[in-house]
């Protein structure tokens, strides 16, 4: 079975708790997102894979209150997190998405899935830019991936660098052991690489506040709010400053 996955913990150095804290319209990060995709999903299950620090009690509690599933796991370890919570829910095959990125797009979403279905035998499935980079290694906060979690095994039997336990997928995009199908992004994302639409700090926090303000009077379309964003020079000049100061 596939579920979407939904990566999340408070314990965040730079801007801790971010993805509860009132972003847009009283809602936290985490609330939109999964608005998003039970409106968009409803058949697909939700699992919050979050940590078993003391600090993402918060998280559970949340995720109770409103009767969605969630697995506590290792904190460092996050490939274990994922495949023990895998392993709890029988996932064959998980949908990752970041819990830091509220301009997650659904259309996106809906080609990815598309793209899978059309191309079914491979471990890995996402977007890559134009010089052939998964689009989880950019700043764009716009996408997910798909991953077996027999790859996710595989990965685990393989390594033990903290950087592949930490980062999940990294090591399968990496390698050439697994097979992986990556999408070109739109034309109209290539070179814009100035665009930052994920949230690791304050300064990333308050900007795209400002621009999901946009982003919901235009009915979130995401062509419109990146033409916004990039009609104000204040915004491009701050996503430029913690692309370099964050970089992937």
């Amino acid at each position: 079975m596939t579920h979407i996955f939904i990566q999340a913990r408070t314990g965040s150095t730079r801007l801790p708790s971010k993805i509860l804290l009132p972003f847009f319209d009283n809602k936290s990060i985490l609330e939109i997102i999964i608005q998003k995709l039970q409106t968009s999903f409803p058949l697909v299950p939700i699992i919050i894979c979050t940590t078993d620090n003391t600090k993402d009690d918060e998280i559970a509690e949340f995720c109770k209150k409103r009767d969605i599933n969630y697995f506590r796991g290792d904190e460092k370890n996050v490939l274990k997190r994922f495949i023990d919570a895998a392993s709890h829910y029988d996932s064959q095959k998980i949908i990752r998405i970041c819990a830091d990125n509220p301009f997650l797009d659904i259309n996106f979403l809906n080609e990815l899935l598309k793209f899978h279905n059309d191309n079914p035998k491979a471990d890995y499935w996402s977007f890559k830019n134009s010089n052939n980079i998964p689009v989880i290694k950019t700043h764009f906060g716009f996408f997910a991936e798909i991953v077996t979690v027999e790859a996710l095994s595989k990965v685990l039997s393989i390594t033990s660098d903290s950087l592949y336990l930490e980062h999940v997928t990294n090591f399968i995009y990496e390698s050439d052991l697994f097979e992986c199908n990556l999408k070109t992004i739109p034309s109209f994302l290539r070179n814009r690489n100035h665009l930052r639409f994920t949230i690791d700090d304050i300064v990333d926090f308050e900007v795209l506040q400002e621009v999901y303000k946009y982003y919901s009077e235009v009915n979130y379309d995401i062509v419109k709010t990146i033409l916004f964003a990039e009609q104000n020079p204040l915004i491009i000049k701050n996503m430029i400053a913690n692309i370099n100061k964050y970089s992937k």
